[in-house]
Order: C-alpha cells, then structure tokens, then sequence
C-alpha cells in the first residue's frame, strides 16, 4: 500500500497550525496544544489504563460487528432470493430500520442491563441495515442472464444462488461491510460513553469528569486512530477478496 504523502503533510502542517494556534491566541485550559495531547497519551500507554480500555471496547465492536455480518448477509440475501420473503418481512424491516439506534439504548438497558451485551446488542441493530441492504439489493440486481445460463447447465436453485447470486453481490457486501465497519465504532463509543460499562468511551468520560483535558483528548485520539486503522484495513480487505471490482482496485492505487 503507498503511503498518502499529501495527505500526511497536509495533516502535520495541521497540527503545527493548531499547535501555534493554542500557544498563542487561543490559550484556554480545556484546549490543550497538540503536543501536550500527544505526552499525555504517552503516559497513558506506559500506565496501560488507556489500553485496557481499547481492549474492552474493541472486543465489544468485533463480536458486534461479527453478528452484524453473519446475519445481515444471510437476511439480505435470503430476502433478496425470495420475493415472497421481502414482502412477508418489508413492513417490519421498514418500520425497525428509521429507529434511531441511540433511542434504544434507555430500552436496551432495561432489557439487557448495563455492560457488554448492550454494547454489542447495539452494535448488531446499527450496523445490520447497511449489510442488509446491500446485500438485498446486490442479490437482486444480479443479471438474469447469468442465472438463466447457470441454470441452462443444470444447476439447481441453491446451487445458482450460492455460485452466481452471491459471488454477484459481493461488491455490494464489502461495500456494506465497509460501512458498517465505521458505524459499529460510532455505536460502541456511543454506548460506553451513555452507560459508562468501560471502554474507550467510558475512560473518556472520567477524564471529563476529572478536568484532566489532555487525557481526555488522548482517549478521542485513540479512537480516531482506530476509526482510521480500521478504514485501511477493511478498504485492504476488500481489494484482496473483492479483486475482480475494478473501482476497488484503483482506490487503492492511488
């Protein structure tokens, strides 16, 4: 993968900016400069504190966003196979996908109580709707041509669906998958942040709490490095299984 010059430039020549920018005109207390952001975090790695709490909360985004994978693509494509199914299932689908999934949470936690299983009960409703979709509408959109010959050469309807329909649809998966990736951590930040279960969130949360504002901004540097590294990663992910989707391939050449 090439390394983004410009792009790593324009962010250094950011942070200098807001480093000048906090040392000079805007010197408050709960706007700490950059570099004092960046010792904080530091002693936070070196103390471990601030790695316990990735530990919580990343272990909490994978097993959420694992389920929301496994059963959005097999809904997606079950209800994209099967008009039958969409129809027998739209209403519900319709009125459930709008909820806001922050709204949730007060019901979520009467339900589920505060901890883990909020977190990740959460996790799964946000990012369901994206892999589900995508998947729905790239199962539908495959071209009858191709599954009018698979079946011309004696495949059987499960056999069409798993060798055509669903290698048809990938692109429209990963790109599910890709959005839901992003989505997932929004919701487990969220969470901690609200419950106050751990995690990332809920470190954060004390930091505010005890005025130790560089801390604080550590803990929200944290997860936008995360948020970033989990981007490339499924961005890579996506060019190494999704190869034949040439739009993948010169996104990531550039």
């Amino acid at each position: 993968m090439r390394v983004n010059l410009r792009g790593l430039a324009f962010a250094v020549g950011l942070l200098l900016v807001i480093e000048v920018l906090t040392a000079t005109v805007i010197t408050s207390l709960y706007v700490p400069r950059p570099s004092e952001v960046v010792h904080a975090l530091w002693l936070e790695l070196q103390r471990g504190d601030i790695l316990s709490g990735v530990g919580t909360t990343m272990g909490a985004y994978a097993r959420g966003l694992g389920i929301a994978i496994v059963a959005g693509v097999l809904l997606g494509a079950a209800l994209g196979a099967s008009r039958t199914a969409w129809e027998l299932f739209r209403i519900v689908i319709e009125f459930l996908r709008p909820l806001p999934s922050v709204a949730l949470i007060p019901f979520s936690i009467l339900l589920l109580g505060v901890g883990s299983t909020t977190t990740v009960a959460m996790i799964v409703y946000a990012s369901l709707w994206p892999i589900l979709f995508n998947t729905y509408y790239g199962v539908r959109g495959v071209n009858e041509v191709s599954v009018d010959a698979a079946r011309t050469f004696g495949l059987k309807r499960w056999q069409v669906f798993l060798r055509v329909q669903i290698p048809s649809a990938a692109t429209n998966i990963a790109t599910g998958v890709r959005v839901s990736s992003a989505i997932a951590l929004i919701l487990v930040i969220t969470v901690e942040i609200l419950t106050r279960s751990g995690g990332l969130g809920y470190y954060i949360v004390r930091m505010q709490v005890a005025i130790r504002t560089e801390d604080m901004y550590a803990g929200i540097v944290v997860v936008g490095v995360l948020g970033y590294a989990i981007a490339m990663l499924m961005g890579a992910l996506e060019r190494r299984l999704v190869f034949w989707n040439a739009d993948v391939l010169e996104d990531g050449n550039r």
